[in-house]
Formats: structure tokens, sequence, C-alpha cells
């Protein structure tokens, strides 16, 4: 019996800070969705237990990997007397350090397939409870269905956004730091981030279906990240200049991704990889539910 998960891309369509720390994370606010670019688990009962990745990407480096750090979790907290008996295979294609929630998604996939695989009984929310202590970003990853996420990115709200988009997910070949961008956030004047206003703005587009909407939506990080790393801002521009109608970068970034029409798409991707041959380019699909 082979068990698969799909780890989704995290899209931040927007993401706001109110200028406040709390507990040493910054209080921010989050429109998400989720692309069909993915990494994949693989899991086959087995005599012991064995986890491999897999990757086209050269030279990469995993830290403090947060597939183990689950299954690790799972043996202590289910007081299992050894690691599970299973051949585990991580097919890694979100690149480290991309504002793509990467590692997050890992982590959420490693959690659902274990709780299928052990029959551990655990509901959508105490998932995302028991994911929450390993990373923020880990319970929407749990979900990977449109959502607005607040506090320090933990707390949940589920959104009706259904609406499909054609995407270039773009990656300029540099990791970059979560931790090191919020570093650059400089103090400013406390605003306030308003839930049922985010919301509001969702629903209006699901009556009103106009795309303009998307003109309202900002990162608060883009400002800083693209000070620090010029390369990004170049990224955003040649997304533009290829007719891309809404273009930002997510999470903290690197990747940055564009939206299209069907009729710009492909040679934009062709112009891009032609031009930028050391970058990652990927079509992908925004809410490919």
């Amino acid at each position: 019996m082979e068990l698969t998960e799909i780890a989704k891309s995290k899209i931040n369509l927007s993401l706001n800070l109110n200028g406040m720390k709390n507990d040493g994370y910054h209080d921010l606010i989050s429109f998400i969705c989720f692309g069909s670019f993915s990494d994949q688990l693989r899991l086959k009962p087995s005599k012991s237990f064995s986890y491999e990745i897999n990757s086209s990407m050269k030279d990469i480096t995993f830290k403090d990997d947060l597939v183990l750090k689950v299954i690790h979790k799972i043996k202590k907290t289910y007081d299992l007397e050894d690691l599970p008996k299973i051949d585990l295979i991580l097919e890694k294609n979100i690149p480290l350090g991309s504002g793509l929630g990467g590692g997050s998604a890992d982590a959420a996939a490693t959690i659902r397939l274990m709780n299928k695989f052990l029959d551990l009984g655990m509901n959508q929310d105490e998932m995302c409870s028991f994911g929450v202590d390993l990373g923020t970003d880990i319970p929407a990853c749990i979900i990977s269905k449109p959502l607005v996420a607040y506090g320090a990115g933990e707390r949940i709200v589920k959104v009706d956004f259904e609406k499909k988009y054609q995407m270039l997910i773009v990656y300029p070949n540099i990791e970059i730091s979560t931790k090191e961008v919020f570093k650059l956030v400089k103090p400013v004047k406390s605003k306030i981030l308003d839930l049922n206003k985010t919301k509001k703005t969702i629903d209006l587009f699901n009556l009103e279906n106009n795309d303009s909407f998307l003109k309202n939506l900002s990162n608060d990080l883009q400002v800083y990240a693209t000070e620090a790393y010029p390369i990004l801002k170049n990224v955003i521009d040649v997304l533009n200049l290829n007719k891309s109608f809404f273009s930002r970068m997510t999470g903290s970034g690197s990747a940055c991704f564009g939206f299209f029409e069907d009729k710009f798409i492909n040679k934009a991707i062709k112009n891009i990889t032609k031009e930028y041959p050391d970058w990652i380019v990927k079509k992908a699909i925004l809410n490919d539910l």
C-alpha cells in the first residue's frame, strides 16, 4: 500500500504588518492561496524507517528538516517505541528560501500522511494545532485552500475564493531567510489590520467577479526585500514587461509570481527562460482545487 500527499506552494496575495510585535513575532494579516507547483511525499510500509529526498535542484542543503521534526514529534507525542516502519520519499521541487512555504508545506503533508497511515484520528484543527509549534505557516499549509492568516500567521479563517489564475512563479536562484527580511522591517506607526475588511474585500470580489480588486492587495515586506535584494525588482519588472496583469513577491521572497491571460503566458515563459536561463520559471495554476 502506497500513500501520497501533495505539498502545494503557498502564494501570499497580500501580506500586511501592523507595526507591532507580539512575543517577538510581527502581527500580520495575509490573504493566502495555493498553487499547483508542488512537492510530493510518498510513503510505503517497510521493515524499518528510511527517508529519502529527490530533487532536481543542485547543491541543495536541507537544514532543520521539518519532515523529520514532524516524524519525531509524532513518535514522542503518541509514545511510539520506534520510528514508523516506512520508506518516506520527498520529491522536492519548491526551492528553499523562496517564500513559497515549501518547508511548511512538506511538514503539513507529513502530518496529513502520518495521520492517515497511523490512524491517529486527528481532525483538521487538531492537525493545525499539532504543527503550529514547528512553524507558524504550517496550519495554513495543512488546509491548503484559500484563507486569511493573522496573528503571527498561525491563526486561520477560511474564505470562499475559487477563482483560478494562470500564473508564472519565478525563483531567481537566491535563497532569502524569512528572519533576515523581518529584521529589515523598520518601526512604523501602528496601523489597524482589519480582518473583517479583508474578508469583505474577498466577498465583494466573489459578488462582482472583477479582477480590479487585486490592485488593492500589497505585500509590506516587498519594499524591504527589494531594497536588500534588487534582483527581486528586476523579476517583477520582467513579469510586467511580459504582460502580467498582477505581480508580487510572495511571502518574504525570493520567489515572485505573475498572473497572466491565457494568450500571453506561454510566450512569457519562453521569453523569460531564454533571457534569464539561471532563473527557475514554473507555470502553475492558482486555486487548482
